[in-house]
């Protein structure tokens, strides 16, 4: 629909008559058809909230919008201005009064937009605060001021004044919400700097808890560092002094902690090590030099403090560094094996991480190919082991060709899989992409030697692809089309992989969804040994009938749960378990081929069906 038609529809339906819930399954049904939908959030929002806000406020806050998608993906911002304007500011004013802190939120933004754009940010945090202060000194109870804070709950900047303010009139209230809003240099804020008069104030509250989360995230780095060799001299106890200096530990990703750390190691030596070494994600080199962390690693060095120096080299060092520093340790004959494994072992691993919910990230050193040989000829162990996540065929790093032929003419199996599990999800024609697609070809016709002995190929192709990492394969098709060693491990052996049954487990739990994919095309197999395997992995394929799943990967377990279904006592659960199914409310769930597996079931046991699902025969009357 045009805007002005969509406009039309969208009031024909908030005058009918209907019930809400009706009303509501209208408007959700035409807002998934129509991208301009939530662009006349002015319009539906105000009318449904008043017909019934507790049954519209999850549509509403779901299809809210200050700009509408036109045709072509173009926008239009819809301004809070004229006849629009007013309709807002009556909603505004009722969300208000009903303390409807997330929709309030959004309204008052919308209307700071109309005044305030990106360029006078300064301006609009001035404003938010005048308001907050307003309705801040207003609230008469704890429970008001905490609904106060919750309504602007927004993106901006708090300075002292206001600061000291909140804390003044409900410290505990206010605590939180001002640590959330603190000067911040990503922001364009100004650098760290203690708020003097608001720490005298907490002082004078005895609130300790608050006092130190506010230093953490202000202290000046130059005031951390000698108050830190402060209580180097002052505390003797090397576990009391480490918690000191966890109490007054800098917080802020733009920190570097490299000179302090360097200064507080000259000064208490082993003392500070369990601190420090639980903070080296704080520290960073330089972009043209080692710094601070250089001269730290080397005074490590000269103090024999292994375990410092590893840590610093495994975490802050730059690739070259790390690979020169394996070098030199796996050509060193001068210094004890004992001692030179000892070392080596603590330089693998990852060197940085970050974690969120639901997603993390870590970094690791690549060795470089020379580097993985000599370390491969001396301690083939640690190669296999520990510096084996060290080793990753990639199309911007490294490439192992020499490596791998190495590998091939030992009869190493473990490498090769290894290896073969990164070279199986590369393609393209950029950085190293045609020198794995080179290997791959080697490996391929590898792996298709082994198909004499169907059995050793299933357990052989099975440890590669359950290698293979969750999301690495991002074009299936393009994959396959270009890498041959893909193609033939997950389009032309589907049926070896039956040979092994306990391969075909490991398959089916794989972490990559395309070699579970493939798991279950092989156990939807018109096959006996499929059928056999998918009795017993069962309990696992009926879980693809309620998991979220992409369409096609589905469509692929329903053969696998079919051919699961050979007795009547597994048949029954499967049938439930399908009939549940049917309620899911994903729209691209393929209900159709969902039909298809109930009426089979209910074809191959006739005993399951139901009394509505009995045949009817239909007869010409005499």
């Amino acid at each position: 629909m045009t805007p002005k038609e969509l406009e039309k529809t969208i009031r024909a339906l908030l005058q009918q008559s209907t019930g809400d819930a009706e009303l509501r399954g209208q408007l959700e049904k035409l807002a998934a058809d129509e991208i301009s939908f939530s662009g006349f959030t002015w319009l539906f929002g105000p009318e449904l909230y008043r017909r019934n806000r507790i049954l519209f406020r999850p549509f509403i806050l779901s299809r809210f919008s200050t700009y509408m998608v036109l045709p072509k993906w173009k926008t239009q911002t819809i301004r809070w201005k004229g006849d629009k304007a007013r309709i807002l500011e009556a909603w505004l004013a009722e969300v208000d009064k009903n303390d409807e802190a997330d929709l309030f939120r959004r309204l008052y933004e919308w209307k700071l937009s109309e005044s305030f754009d990106w360029r006078k940010r300064d301006a609009r945090g001035q404003q938010i605060m005048a308001d907050l202060q307003a309705r801040f000194r207003a609230a008469a109870t704890p429970a008001q001021r905490q609904t106060v804070l919750r309504k602007f709950d927004l993106w901006f900047q708090l300075d002292e004044e206001n600061a000291c303010s909140l804390y003044q009139r409900d410290a505990r209230a206010a605590s939180a919400y001002i640590l959330r809003r603190l000067p911040s240099s990503w922001l364009g804020g100004d650098k760290r700097k203690l708020w003097g008069r608001l720490i005298a104030l907490v002082e004078a509250k005895k609130d300790e808890d608050f006092r130190w989360r506010l230093y953490r995230k202000q202290v000046p780095l130059v005031d951390w560092t000698k108050q830190s060799l402060g209580l180097c001299d002052s505390i003797r106890d090397g576990g009391d002094l480490c918690h000191e200096l966890e109490k007054r530990h800098p917080e802020g990703l733009s920190a570097n902690l490299a000179e302090g750390f360097f200064q507080l190691v000259q000064r208490r030596g082993r003392d500070v090590f369990p601190y420090i070494i639980r903070h080296l994600n704080q520290v960073w080199r330089s972009w043209f030099a080692r710094g601070s962390y250089g001269k730290m690693a080397d005074y490590a060095r000269e103090k024999g403090w292994w375990d410092l120096w590893s840590a610093l080299i495994r975490t802050c060092s730059s690739r070259k560094e790390f690979n020169k520093q394996v070098l030199d340790l796996v050509e060193n004959r001068s210094l004890p094996e004992g001692d030179v494994v000892e070392r080596l072992l603590a330089l693998a691993g990852a060197s940085r991480e970050w974690n969120w919910p639901g997603l993390g990230i870590a970094t690791v050193h690549q060795l470089e190919e020379p580097v993985a040989f000599a370390l491969y000829t001396r301690f083939p162990e640690l190669l296999r082991g520990p510096y084996k996540l060290h080793v990753q065929a990639n199309i911007w790093g490294q490439n192992y060709t020499q490596l791998l032929s190495h590998f091939i003419a030992v009869g190493d199996e473990e490498m090769i899989d290894h290896l073969a599990s990164r070279i199986v999800t590369r393609s393209g024609r950029w950085g190293n992409a045609v020198k794995l697609l080179e290997d791959a070809d080697r490996l391929t016709d590898y792996y298709a030697a082994l198909k004499t002995n169907e059995a050793v190929f299933s357990r052989r192709a099975a440890n590669v692809l359950g290698k293979v990492p969750a999301y690495s394969i991002y074009q299936y098709n393009a994959l396959i089309k270009a890498n041959r060693l893909a193609r033939l491990l997950f389009e032309r052996s589907a049926s070896s992989y039956l040979a092994d049954p306990r391969s075909l487990a490991d398959l089916v739990e794989a972490s990559e969804i395309h070699v579970m994919a493939l798991a279950y095309r092989a156990l939807g197999l018109a096959d006996s040994r499929a059928r056999a395997q998918a009795v017993t992995h069962l309990p696992l394929l009926m879980g693809t009938l309620l998991r979220p799943m992409q369409r096609d990967t589905r469509t692929l377990a329903f053969g696998a749960v079919a051919n699961g279904a050979s007795t009547f006592e597994s048949a029954r659960p499967i049938l439930d378990r399908s009939k549940d199914a049917l309620n899911l409310p994903d729209t691209r769930y393929p209900k159709e081929r969902l039909l298809g597996l109930i009426a089979q079931l209910l074809h191959r046991w006739p005993e399951l069906r139901g009394a509505k699902e009995q045949p009817v025969v239909y007869e010409r009357a005499t």
